[in-house]
Order: structure tokens, then C-alpha cells, then sequence
């Protein structure tokens, strides 16, 4: 009996699904691209002195480390002589209380068998006693020198240089007025002169009236700029501050690094 012919139209095309799977892959591309490219312009942002900076801090962490390493072995030592020390006054105050038991039984009728035992004794503690004088003949001057060697090992901390802020670092485009906003991990400050520094949070930049003052006054001076300068970890805060500024007073803006964590230092400018 004849077998029934298989239509040849129940086959399923394959072609929707690499189309689709061909899609999927160029978006991949695309998406791992821009992510390569964001970062390069991350690390091509870094300064020169902020790489050395940061191989100067790994540099002290290891130095930090073997110094700690350090202090532990001559602690352990001087814990060590210290013990020998409680030691050694244990023997001498068993010595003089034997020398004293002797003494006594020097008085009694009979002491010989007494005295000769003790004495035995005396003399052997008296052996051990030399022994760790020996052993240590400059206990104190040896403990001495090694808490000398342990705070001459003990790193003091750095003091944070003042960060003098030069105009010429600014660009050829300085204003002739020039208004600071200091840009941290925290938020801005603003900084005027012989006026005291105002603080404002990150998340109150956009609504803040003490803000919104500080860039009117720059908006009324003709030839004026904000020049944010942005601290290490302030880059958050210069985009909320820089936008702000820009989008809802039109105001001329520059920015500065400031790699350094010590005092921003402007009299340059006020000269």
C-alpha cells in the first residue's frame, strides 16, 4: 500500500528568529561599546597627580603595614622581658626569705641537717638568680631602647597642605569677576569673600534660596563666572550645581580639580 506524501508546507522558517537574534547581538555590541567608552573618558578624567597620589597612598599602606608588623614583634619582646623581669624579683624575694629561715635555724640547738638542706637550696636559687642576671645585665636600658625604637617607628600624621588655587590654572577665559562654589562629597559650599562659607546639601542644590541668591548676584555682575571647584569625590554634586546654574540663571561656568584633601587657599585671586 502507498505511503500518504508529507506536505512541504509544515516546515517552519528559521528566519524571524535569526533576524531577531541578530538584532539582540548588534544592541549587545552597542551597549558594551558605549560602557567601554564611558569608562575610558572615566580614567582619561584622572590627573596625573591623583595617579600619583594614589600610588603614594599604596606605597604608605605597605610601609604602614610592615611598620605595624614591626611594632608587634618588639611588643611580643618587651612582654617577653617583662615577664623575665617579674621572674627574676620572684627569685630574690625567695632568696631573702630562705636567708631569713637560715638565720633562724643558726639559732636552734640542732640546725646542721636543717641548715645544709636550705643552704642547698638558697645556693640554687642564687645559681638561677645569676643566671638571669646573666641573661639580661641591661634589663631597664634594653626596655629603654626599645620603646625608643617602637615611637621612632610610629608614622606621624601627615598635615593636609593648603591647596593654593593659582588664576592661571583657571584658563584663558577667566572673567574678570570670578564667584567660587566648592563642590565635596557632601554638597557645595559657597565661598565669598570676608563673608562666612554656606553650606548646601547635594539634594537641596535645585530648591536652595541661598543658592538661588548667590547666582542672581553673579547674573546682575557683568564679566562674572562661577568657578566650581570640585573636590575628589564632588563630581555629583558639580552636575546638580553646574546644571543649575547654567539652565535656570544662564550663567557663565568653569570648573577646576582639586585633587588635594587640604585647605582651598583663593588669595592669589584677591590680589
Amino acid at each position: 500500500m502507498p505511503r500518504r506524501r508529507q506536505s512541504d508546507e509544515g516546515g517552519v522558517s528559521l528566519f524571524p528568529f535569526m533576524s531577531i537574534l541578530a538584532c539582540l547581538i548588534g544592541v549587545l555590541t552597542l551597549l558594551i561599546s558605549v560602557n567601554m567608552i564611558i569608562k575610558e573618558n572615566e580614567r582619561d578624567n584622572i590627573t596625573q597627580e591623583e595617579l600619583d597620589r594614589a600610588k603614594e597612598n599604596l606605597k604608605l599602606k605597605k610601609q604602614a603595614e610592615a611598620v605595624k608588623k614591626e611594632l608587634a614583634k618588639l611588643e611580643e619582646r618587651l612582654q617577653k622581658e617583662k615577664a623575665a623581669t617579674i621572674e627574676l624579683e620572684k627569685l630574690k624575694e625567695r632568696s631573702i626569705v630562705l636567708q631569713e629561715r637560715i638565720e633562724e635555724l643558726a639559732k636552734a640547738e640542732n640546725p646542721e641537717e636543717s641548715d645544709a638542706a636550705l643552704q642547698k637550696i638558697l645556693e640554687n636559687l642564687r645559681q638561677e638568680i645569676r643566671a638571669l642576671e646573666r641573661e639580661q645585665p641591661t634589663l631597664e636600658k634594653r626596655k629603654k631602647e626599645l620603646l625608643a625604637e617602637i615611637e621612632k617607628r610610629k608614622i606621624p600624621p601627615k598635615p593636609n597642605e593648603k591647596v593654593i588655587i593659582r588664576p592661571g590654572g583657571v584658563g584663558s577665559r577667566t572673567a574678570r569677576h570670578v564667584f567660587f562654589v566648592e563642590c565635596n562629597s557632601t554638597g557645595i559650599v559657597l565661598r565669598r569673600e570676608d563673608q562666612p562659607e554656606i553650606t548646601v546639601s547635594t539634594a537641596a542644590i535645585p530648591n536652595n534660596d541661598q543658592y538661588g541668591d548667590f547666582l542672581e548676584e553673579v547674573k546682575r555682575t557683568r564679566d562674572s563666572m562661577v568657578l566650581f571647584l570640585v573636590r575628589k569625590a564632588g563630581n555629583e554634586a558639580y552636575l546638580w550645581a553646574a546644571g543649575h546654574a547654567e539652565q535656570q540663571f544662564e550663567v557663565r561656568t568653569g570648573k577646576l580639580p582639586v585633587p588635594k584633601d587640604g585647605e582651598i587657599d583663593l588669595s592669589l585671586f584677591e590680589q
